[in-house]
């Protein structure tokens, strides 16, 4: 058969899903283009004439609600909401080609008890979210998610978090529903990764039981900072996996130590993060775990050892400072803030707002280390990236964001032995509420496998606070 007849003989489905994605990636380059020509963030008060530059110019995308929103957070209540969308394809490698559309959308209630019943230091935080579309790394069969918005099911119920600063400011105490993932085995600078790195340590969560993203337990923490430089935090959490399934929505209340706890603490340094400070900022971060749980073995799944344990280390360092540009977020989320003063406010998985830094550029580095083979999927984990904040001239609160990563597979796992992902990315900062994340991931070895050819991706992510 000839090469002409071969082509006239696909499928419409099949030339239908070839044809739509490169629309999607024309798309996609005509944003991106219009984007970089796009004014600035900075240059918008010269059009607070027009109503749509005051409209690009405000702190949400729905304003102030006529005072009403002013009026709540003075009385004691915050409302918040986010949307942030990933749209990826995989044009080459894989299992497959395909492209994935995945959306997170969150809301959340801040209350201030101090402001509403005069229990001094006392706050309550909820969150509820809603999930939407596919996966990719499943189309691909990689380890490291490339879209880290994705999630299954759909409606979940997040934390409930009662928490209370003793006098001083220095001790922070919660209880109820948590995370782990939003204060243990991450950086601030991860946000501007669209892929693995958007969030924690994956090969943590992929070897033990990690409450992160969307998933939240029963636990409780105190974070104790005695200076503006050091921070100590620690945890328990019920480690029952199952109220992470997507048919239970995050409403499964029960309270079973039976499964085991989980235990995990980290010791932070920070120097240089105000914009007062003219050195170069930077931080670090020691974290250890163990859970109590049983675990089944990566290579013999009729067998179970009791225990599970691990390491993490990460480290931070701006190396060339330019301006630090004026911060139009919120001021719990000015650098330098205490936790004491950040727990009290709305909690936001994903947030638009860019993250108070000066310009310049800064290099990040992580490991991790999880010694038993027999249970572990993945037993270390390094990675490393540059983050460089004002790149293109004229737009302070754009970043560009390099990484690579590389994950070593147990020795017990046949056929496996690393994958290793790099990815390029670049956040135009539209407004105070809104960015647009052009994306580039490689894939080398997907999960470990030389049987599955590497995978490009490319796409974009999208966010816009509410």
């Amino acid at each position: 058969m000839r090469i002409k007849d071969k082509i006239r003989t696909k499928s419409p489905r099949q030339f239908l899903k070839r044809k739509g994605t490169v629309i999607f990636f024309i798309l996609l380059a005509v944003f991106s283009f219009s984007a970089v020509y796009s004014a600035p963030v900075e240059d918008i008060p010269a059009r607070q004439d027009t109503w749509l530059g005051s409209w690009l110019r405000q702190p949400t995308l729905t304003g102030d609600w006529g005072g009403l929103r002013g009026k709540l957070s003075d009385d004691g209540v915050d409302i918040s909401a986010n949307f942030t969308t990933d749209i990826l394809g995989n044009p080459s490698g894989g299992q497959g080609q395909a492209v994935r559309y995945a959306g997170f959308l969150e809301a959340t209630l801040a209350l201030n008890l101090e402001k509403l019943a005069s229990l001094k230091g006392w706050a309550l935080t909820m969150t509820n979210y809603l999930a939407s579309g596919r996966n990719l790394s499943a189309k691909i069969g990689n380890f490291f998610g490339v879209q880290e918005v994705y999630t299954p099911g759909e409606y979940y119920f997040g934390i409930l978090d009662l928490s209370v600063t003793l006098p001083g400011d220095k001790v922070t105490l919660e209880a109820g529903r948590l995370f782990a993932g939003d204060v243990f085995a991450t950086s601030d600078l991860w946000q501007y990764y669209v892929g693995a790195m958007n969030g924690n340590i994956i090969s943590l969560s992929g070897n033990i039981f990690f409450p992160h993203f969307r998933t939240a337990a029963w636990g409780a923490r105190a974070t104790y900072e005695p200076d503006k430089h050091w921070q100590f935090m620690g945890g328990v959490y019920d480690a029952d996996s199952s109220v992470g399934e997507p048919g239970k929505h995050g409403l499964d209340f029960n309270l079973d130590f039976d499964h085991g706890c989980l235990a995990i603490g980290q010791l932070s340094y920070k120097h240089h993060q105000e914009p007062r400070e003219s050195g170069l900022p930077g931080s670090a971060a020691l974290g250890g775990y163990y859970e109590s749980s049983k675990f089944s073995g990566v290579a013999e799944p009729g067998r179970s050892w009791h225990g599970n344990y691990g390491f993490y280390f990460i480290f931070d360092q701006m190396i060339y400072r330019g301006d630090w540009p004026d911060f139009n977020g919120p001021a719990h989320l000015r650098s330098g803030t205490a936790y004491s003063e950040r727990v009290k406010q709305p909690y936001n998985v994903q947030t638009a707002v860019a993250a108070d830094r000066p310009k310049g550029l800064t290099a990040w580095w992580a490991a991790y280390l999880a010694p038993k083979e027999e249970i572990n999927t993945q037993t270390y984990q390094l990675a490393a990236g540059l983050v460089y904040q004002g790149l293109p001239p004229n737009r302070d609160r754009d970043v560009t964001a390099f990484c690579v990563i590389f994950g070593n597979f147990s020795d017990k796992l046949s056929g496996q032995d690393a994958e290793t992902a790099l990815e390029l990315s670049h956040r135009f900062q539209v407004s105070p509420w809104c960015y647009f994340s052009p994306d580039i991931q490689y894939i080398i070895n997907p999960d470990g496998r030389h049987d599955i050819d590497n995978a490009l991706v490319l796409g974009a992510e999208a966010s816009f606070n509410f």
